[in-house]
C-alpha cells in the first residue's frame, strides 16, 4: 500500500525552528562550558604551581641567608678563637700581645675590631687596665685601646635607651662565663652601635679565674650587607632577630630606625607568624606572601623572611619577551571573566528557550538579567585591570637589592672580558625626585637631586656628573661635595624636561612608567652607573625609594619606584672610536610606576555619558503609535531628532575635550563609549523616523515599538563588553 506523505503544519514548522535554535544554543553552551572548565582548571594548576615554586624558593632563600650569616659568624668567631689560643701560648707583655693581635688580624677579615681586654693589672703590673684592639678598615689596620675611652671593668659606657640594660656590661658578662654574641650597644670607642662577640680568656683550662676577655666587633651595617647579598624579590624583605628578641636588621627600615627600635623587643605573636611555609599577607603590598624563619646556627638568632607568592624575576641577559606560562597573568583572569559571563548568558538564554518564556514580563526580565550579567562582566574586568599588580614592559632588570646588582656586575665584568673591553668601573649613583609635572601627553618636567660616589684615589681619571639623554631642557647645578671615609660624594640639583612615550590605550585605567635615564659624563669609557645603596633605607619598590614623602602628582598615584638596568644598542659610535659599547650598553634607569586616579575621569566623562544614555532610553520609551500614549508623552519625530541632536553635540564637545587633554593619535578605551553613544543616538533617531511611517515596519509595530525598548540595554552593554574584553 502506498503511503501518502503528510504536509507539515505551521505549528510543526515553528516547533522545528525553535528546536533548531535550542540545539545551536545547547551546542554553544557545551562548547563554552568545556572552555570554562579547561580555563578554570588551567588557572588552578597555575596557581598551585606558582604556590609550590614560590614556597620552595622562599624556604630555600631563607635557609641560604641564615646559613650564609652563620658561616660568616663562624669565620669571625674563629678569629677570636685563634687570638685566644695564641694568647694562652705566650707570656703576656705589651709587645707580645700586640704581635698576637697583628697575626690574628692578618689571617682574618670582615670585622671592625679585634682585641683583648685584661682585668686589673693582669697584662702589666704597671697598667691598671689594658685593652688593645685593632681597627680594620678595608686592607688597613690601626692599633687602639679601649681603656683610653672608658673603664670596661664595671663602668663601661652604654646607652640604656638603645639596648637591654641587663646585657649592657659586656666585660662582666664575659668574665661571668658568657661567650658568644651580645646585644647591640653604643660603644664610645667607635661612636656607633656595635655587635660584640666575647670569649673568656683563661690561661689554662684548669683555672677558674678569667683574667681577660677576647672580643670581636662588627657594626649593624655588617648584618645589612650580609642579608642584602641575597635576593628576596622586588617586594619581599628579611628581618634578623637576635636571641634577646631585638630586631638587628629590617628590610623596610633604615639604620637609624633600627637603632631607635632596639629597646622594643619583637612580640611573640609576631614572631610566631613566621612559621615554615605559612601563607600570609605582605604588609607592604597587601598580597599573599610566604612567611618563613630559619635559625642562624646555634647563636639563638633567626632570619625571618616575607616573600611574595610568585615566581622570581629573570636576569638581565635572559630572553624576557615571552610570559612565563607557569603563572597566572592578568590576561588569564580577564579571559576567565569573559568565559564566565558568556557561559552564564548562554545557559540563561537556553533555559529561557526551553521553558518558552515569551511573555512581555518574562522578556523584560530576560533583558534585565542579561544586562546585569554584562554589567557585572564589564565592572569585573575594570576591577581586575585596576587592582592587578602592574608589570614593567621596558625589559629592564629591577635592582631592588644588593644581590641583583652584584650579580649584574659580575655578569657584565665577564662579558666585558670576553669582548676584550676595558674593565668596567661601576659608579654608585643616587636620585631623589622632588616634583613631577605632566606638561602634555609626552613631556614631563622633573626636579630633584642626583649624586655619585667616587673613591678618593683611583688610577684612572673619571669625570664626575651625569647626562640626561632624553631631556629636551636641562638645568643642573652642583649642590654639595664632601668626603665619607675613603669616598668623595658629589651631588647636583637638577631641573629637566623629559620627552617620553606613554600608552593611553586603556584610559582611564592606564598605568604609566616614568623613567629617568642616566648616562655617565665619561661617555667613551666603560663606566657603568649602579644604584647607591648606602644612601637609601631600602630599595624595595613599594617603599618608593628616591621619591619625596609628600609627593604630589595631579591625577596620579605613585605605586612603585625602583632603579633598573637596561641594555641598549646603538648603531653608531657617536664619532668616538674609543666608544666600543654601542652594541651592548647597560644604562641606569630610575623608574616610577604611577596609576591614574579614576575618580576624575569617571566624574568628567563616564558619569555624563551614563546620564546621556539614560536620557536616550527615556526618549525610546516615549516613541509610540498609540493615541493614548501620545497624549501623555507628546511624541513626534521632530522632538526626538532635536533632542538627539542636542545630546550629540554635548557628547561631541566632551569628546573633543578628551582628545585635547590626551593629545594622542590612537583611540583610547574611553572614546569607544563616545563612539557607541553616537551609534546609539543615530539608532534612536532612525527608530523615531521609521515608526512614523504608516504602517510602520513589522518589527517596530510589534507591541508598539516593544523590540527597541527591550534590546536597548542588552545591545548597548554587549558592545561595551566586547570592546572591554578585546582592549583589556
Amino acid at each position: 500500500m502506498k503511503v501518502t506523505p503528510q504536509l507539515e503544519s505551521p505549528e510543526q514548522a515553528k516547533w522545528t525552528f525553535t528546536s533548531w535554535i535550542k540545539g545551536i544554543l545547547g551546542i554553544c553552551t557545551v562548547i563554552f562550558l568545556c572552555i570554562f572548565i579547561a580555563s578554570t582548571n588551567g588557572m588552578v594548576q597555575k596557581y598551585r604551581t606558582t604556590l609550590q615554586l614560590s614556597q620552595q624558593h622562599a624556604a630555600a632563600t631563607t635557609q641560604t641567608i641564615a646559613d650564609s650569616i652563620n658561616d660568616q659568624f663562624t669565620a669571625l668567631a674563629s678569629a677570636a678563637n685563634e687570638l685566644a689560643e695564641n694568647l694562652r701560648k705566650i707570656s703576656w707583655s705589651q709587645e707580645a700581645i700586640d704581635t698576637a693581635l697583628n697575626e690574628a688580624a692578618l689571617n682574618h677579615f670582615g670585622f671592625n675590631a679585634l682585641g683583648v681586654a685584661f682585668d686589673l693589672y693582669q697584662a702589666d703590673p704597671q697598667l691598671r687596665l689594658f685593652a688593645p684592639f685593632i681597627r680594620q678598615q678595608g686592607t688597613a689596620h690601626q692599633m687602639d685601646r679601649i681603656d683610653q675611652y672608658y673603664d670596661y671593668t664595671g663602668h663601661a659606657a652604654y646607652s640604656a635607651k638603645n639596648g637591654n640594660s641587663k646585657n649592657s656590661d659586656w666585660y662582666l658578662q664575659a668574665t661571668g662565663g658568657r661567650s658568644g654574641w651580645l646585644a647591640p650597644y653604643f660603644d664610645m670607642a667607635y661612636q656607633q652601635h656595635t655587635l660584640k662577640y666575647v670569649l673568656p680568656l683563661q690561661k689554662n683550662a684548669e683555672s677558674s679565674k678569667v683574667p681577660g676577655v677576647v672580643f670581636l666587633d662588627i657594626d649593624l651595617d655588617w648584618v645589612r650587607q650580609q642579608v642584602e647579598n641575597h635576593d628576596v624579590g622586588d617586594n619581599g624583605y628579611a628581618i634578623v632577630v637576635n636571641e634577646f628578641d631585638q630586631i638587628i636588621y629590617h628590610g623596610l627600615k633604615g639604620s637609624k630606625k633600627i637603632v631607635s627600635d632596639l629597646n622594643q623587643a619583637i612580640t611573640p605573636t609576631y614572631f610566631a607568624e613566621f612559621t615554615a611555609g605559612k601563607l600570609g599577607t605582605n604588609e607592604l603590598t597587601g598580597r599573599s606572601a610566604w612567611f618563613n624563619r630559619y635559625p642562624i646556627g646555634e647563636t639563638g638568632w633567626y632570619v625571618l623572611t616575607v616573600m611574595n607568592a610568585e615566581i622570581g624575576k629573570k636576569h638581565l641577559f635572559e630572553n624576557d619577551d615571552e610570559e612565563d606560562t607557569r603563572v597566572i597573568h592578568e590576561s588569564d583572569l580577564i579571559s576567565w571573566i569573559v568565559n564566565a559571563v558568556v557561559l552564564c548568558l548562554l545557559i540563561y538564554i537556553w533555559i529561557a528557550f526551553v521553558k518558552q518564556q515569551q511573555s512581555v514580563a518574562q522578556l523584560l526580565r530576560h533583558a534585565f538579567i542579561s544586562s546585569l550579567l554584562l554589567t557585572v562582566g564589564i565592572v569585573s574586568i575594570w576591577i581586575t585591570e585596576y587592582y592587578t599588580p602592574s608589570v614593567t614592559h621596558n625589559q629592564s632588570l629591577t635592582l631592588s637589592n644588593r644581590a641583583i646588582v652584584e650579580q649584574f656586575q659580575n655578569d657584565y665584568a665577564v662579558a666585558s672580558l670576553q669582548e676584550s673591553k676595558t674593565p668596567p668601573f661601576f659608579v654608585p649613583t643616587g636620585l631623589f625626585i622632588q616634583s613631577i609635572e605632566f606638561q602634555n601627553a609626552t613631556n614631563v618636567a622633573i626636579t630633584g637631586y642626583v649624586w655619585q660616589r667616587f673613591p678618593k684615589h683611583f688610577e684612572e681619571e673619571i669625570e664626575h656628573g651625569v647626562i640626561f639623554p632624553e631631556a629636551i631642557e636641562t638645568s643642573i647645578d652642583e649642590a654639595y661635595e664632601h668626603e665619607e671615609s675613603d669616598e668623595i660624594v658629589k651631588g647636583w640639583y637638577f631641573e629637566a624636561t623629559l620627552r617620553e612615550t606613554f600608552d593611553y590605550k586603556i584610559y582611564p585605567f592606564d598605568r604609566q612608567l616614568l623613567w629617568v635615564r642616566l648616562w655617565p659624563t665619561s661617555f667613551s669609557k666603560n663606566v657603568i652607573l649602579v644604584p647607591d645603596f648606602k644612601s637609601f633605607d631600602s630599595l624595595n619598590p613599594n617603599t618608593l625609594p628616591g621619591v619625596e614623602q609628600d609627593f604630589v602628582l595631579s591625577e596620579w598615584n605613585p605605586s612603585r619606584a625602583f632603579f633598573g638596568i637596561k641594555v641598549n644598542k646603538y648603531n653608531s659610535n657617536f664619532g668616538d672610536r674609543q666608544f666600543t659599547s654601542h652594541d651592548k650598553m647597560p644604562e641606569l634607569y630610575f623608574n616610577l610606576e604611577i596609576s591614574r586616579n579614576i575618580v576624575n575621569p569617571f566624574i568628567a566623562h563616564l558619569f555624563p555619558l551614563a546620564v546621556v544614555l539614560l536620557m536616550l532610553y527615556g526618549l525610546v520609551l516615549t516613541i509610540s503609535k498609540q493615541e493614548t500614549k501620545l497624549t501623555i508623552t507628546g511624541f513626534n519625530v521632530s522632538t526626538i531628532v532635536a533632542a538627539c541632536s542636542a545630546l550629540f553635540f554635548i557628547l561631541l564637545i566632551m569628546h573633543v575635550q578628551l582628545r585635547d587633554e590626551l593629545a594622542v593619535n590612537t583611540i583610547v578605551y574611553l572614546e569607544y563609549f563616545y563612539l557607541v553613544s553616537y551609534v546609539t543616538i543615530l539608532m534612536v533617531t532612525v527608530n523615531a523616523v521609521l515608526i512614523s511611517y504608516d504602517p510602520p515596519l513589522g518589527i517596530l509595530a510589534f507591541k508598539d515599538n516593544f523590540i527597541p525598548k527591550l534590546i536597548y540595554w542588552p545591545v548597548l552593554l554587549t558592545w561595551i563588553f566586547i570592546i572591554t574584553a578585546i582592549l583589556f
